[in-house]
């Protein structure tokens, strides 16, 4: 067996290349289209509950996240996601109460490291 000691850098949205940002943002477009649904747009007024009306609500929404890329950046802004260089999403967790409040951690090929 050998070993190696590696060095694994994650980085803010700000600080990934424009090609890295580009690949972050259609990751993440994708991922929140594809968890989207007419029953997101409930508000708790019959009038505008009808199934007609959340389908309207629904493909207005869906089609301005599809075309602007502003409220997907300000989605990953807002989450302090973490990334690889290449713009790929990083499986981190930050934990926001018990014993692990605060810290943040990756889950990188089977192993839990925490970010410092």
């Amino acid at each position: 067996m050998k070993t190696i000691n590696v060095e694994i850098k994650l980085y803010s949205f700000d600080e990934l290349s424009k090609e890295a940002q580009s690949i972050a943002i259609e990751e993440h477009r994708n991922f929140l289209l594809s968890v989207m649904s007419p029953n997101d747009f409930i508000s708790g007024d019959k009038e505008y509950d009808t199934p007609e009306q959340l389908k309207v609500s629904y493909e207005r929404e869906y089609k301005y996240y599809l075309n602007n890329d502003e409220p997907i950046i300000d989605n990953i802004k807002i989450n302090e996601y973490l990334f690889f260089a290449d713009g790929s999403l990083a499986d981190c967790v930050t934990y926001t109460n018990g014993k692990k409040k605060g810290r943040t951690e990756l889950n990188y090929m089977g192993k839990c490291y925490q970010v410092a």
